[in-house]
């Protein structure tokens, strides 16, 4: 049954790819491809795509699964363990025994790799994005004297419950006090003192209400803490504790990582058939099937990640994940985004806020205390808070993807940042745009416009937004079609094990 199932499937595919190289050279397809073409014939797009031959790294030493991934999560560890452990007392020693962990995960995925790819292919993003996190926590926030946002919003999500009890406490002693007052009105003695009791109350009251959060030792957290600051940067903060019923169980998320898998494993699949050098030279329509299904590759792979997060916090915690907070299990599919701010606000959360903490609030402080209208003038200083912190965020994730092209494959980095700096200019000018005398007429001929035309518009926006996908992600998807990124992690697949001759 198995081998009659993988003859049908081998048919089927074969008569799909068929009718595919039969209709790949029709004009239609060349025309749909012309900002793909265009791109990648691109002075700057060969600029940035270049592999020296001359590497400052050499070929990776491989060494085996257990010395490459054993010391990698022992270093996290420590890392995030050092901020609840009682000793040593001085944070300055906490920053200097921390600083050669951190150099640790950034330097052995790129000097070393193990024989299961898949291991450096996991451990090298989980590496880097806990390195971003060590300079925030360790250096960043010391220095700037801001804690996490993470921290910030449970403290006041815990100092609003605390004032709402206060503040309850407060209305029935008055009430209390009211009744005591008609009843004692006859005594002069005893109005005396309820009138110092009202007002001792009420000052009590207004100086609990006027406290300021204390923000804490930056190098000493409680359990508490410590598991806000380990969860958080996964998951959007709303501040809220929503009650038991609301959210996903671990058992209503398990279905959809299971479906997210399964989709994931079975796209590695189909794409092993095809060498990198498969892909380089597929026709038209082909090499489009080939790039789109690239791209679901990439999407899926974020929904199971997502997934499994949510499922790992629902186990270890004992909690729901609230679909306020994980706001990437029921969003928008972003293939429907109709400019780059809607697409990146509908793209997946798991590294956005650790880009918020590190690239835009730091920069955002650095423009309103350095970068002011008596520096810039009054319009600079506007467009200044407004463009750079932008920048910062897309310049660290485009930071991480050249690393990870670098460490894994010796791949250049620069088209990495070039696709993430091109966005970031595409979030910018959409802004400007809406912002505009054209953009403002627009938005109000949406919104007083029939249903026909608002999907009209929004098809119009959905149009423009593929035009533009498909003349930027020759940069980002360069390196892993020319690497073929597929085949590295195809000894993990469940669907290649079981169909594959």
């Amino acid at each position: 049954m198995l081998g009659q199932l993988r003859h049908t499937l081998s048919l089927g595919t074969d008569q799909f790819m068929i009718f595919l190289r039969t209709y790949s050279d029709l004009p239609v397809a060349h025309f749909l491809a012309t900002p793909w073409r265009w791109t990648t014939s691109s002075a700057l797009f060969a600029a940035v795509t270049y592999k020296s031959p001359n590497q400052f790294f050499g070929p990776h030493r491989v060494i085996s699964d257990g010395l490459f991934n054993i010391p990698l999560m022992a270093a996290i560890v420590i890392l995030y363990r050092m901020f609840i452990w009682p000793y040593p007392r001085s944070g300055r020693v906490k920053q200097i025994l921390a600083f050669p962990l951190i150099l640790y995960l950034v330097f052995v995925p790129i000097m070393y790799t193990c024989p299961t790819v898949f291991f450096h292919y996991m451990m090298t993003v989980i590496a880097i994005v806990t390195v971003m996190r060590m300079i925030d926590l360790y250096y960043v926030q010391p220095w700037t004297g801001v804690p996490s946002r993470y921290y910030r919003t449970s403290q006041a999500a815990r100092f609003a419950a605390d004032s709402k009890k206060t503040d309850s406490s407060s209305i029935k002693a008055t009430e209390v006090i009211n009744d005591q007052i008609k009843a004692a009105r006859t005594t002069a003695t005893t109005a005396t003192t309820t009138t110092t009791t009202t007002t001792t109350t009420t000052t009590t009251t207004t100086s609990t209400t006027g406290s300021v959060l204390e923000t804490g030792d930056p190098f000493h957290w409680s359990q508490e803490r410590f598991h806000e600051e380990l969860w958080s940067p996964l998951r959007k903060q709303t501040g809220k504790k929503s009650p038991p019923s609301v959210g996903h169980s671990w058992k209503d998320l398990l279905l959809p990582f299971l479906f997210y898998y399964t989709v994931f494993d079975s796209i590695i699949y189909f794409l092993s058939f095809y060498t990198a050098e498969d892909v380089m030279t597929a026709p038209t329509l082909e090499y489009g099937l080939i790039v789109s299904i690239v791209c679901s590759y990439v999407y899926n792979n974020l929904q199971a990640s997502i997934y499994m997060n949510a499922l790992m916090y629902c186990v270890t915690t004992g909690q729901r994940a609230d679909p306020l907070e994980w706001t990437t299990l029921n969003n928008k599919m972003p293939l429907f985004a109709y400019s780059p701010t809607d697409f990146w606000v509908n793209w997946h959360t798991l590294f956005r806020y650790i880009w918020v903490d590190l690239g835009f609030l730091p920069i955002q402080r650095f423009c309103k205390t350095h970068l002011g209208p008596e520096r810039l003038g009054r319009r600079g200083s506007q467009w200044a808070r407004e463009i750079l912190p932008i920048y910062a965020v897309f310049f660290l994730s485009g930071l991480l993807h050249g690393y990870h092209a670098y460490a894994l494959w010796r791949q250049a980095a620069l088209s990495q940042m070039a696709y993430f700096m091109i966005h970031a200019t595409g979030v910018v000018v959409s802004k400007a745009i809406e912002r505009s005398f054209v953009g403002r007429a627009l938005q109000q001929s949406y919104k007083d416009g029939s249903a026909m035309k608002q999907r009209v518009m929004r098809g119009v926006g959905i149009v423009m937004m593929l035009v533009f996908h498909m003349a930027t992600a020759p940069f980002f998807i360069d390196t892993y079609q020319k690497q073929g990124m597929w085949l590295d992690v195809k000894g993990i697949s469940f669907v290649v094990r079981l169909f594959e001759k």
